[in-house]
């Protein structure tokens, strides 16, 4: 029944990326995980984060620090 039920559904963008990234880091944690594996479950993870805060991840001009006067 249960898989009736994961085909009648659509999963969402977030729920779809989380189970990329859960295939990927079960092999990452077994240790038999690819360097193109590790990079791409980085990928996806910043793919998450970026998709659930739009924006955050992307270049700001830099920052100009200022010193304090002691």
């Amino acid at each position: 029944m249960n898989q009736k039920k994961n085909d009648e559904w659509p999963t969402s963008d977030i729920e779809t990326i989380d189970r990329k990234i859960a295939a990927r880091l079960q092999r990452v944690a077994a240790g038999s995980a690819t360097s193109q594996e590790v990079s791409e479950a980085s990928g996806l993870i910043r793919e998450r984060a970026d998709f659930m805060m739009p924006g955050i991840f992307r270049s700001t001009p830099a920052r100009k620090d200022v010193k304090k006067a002691s």
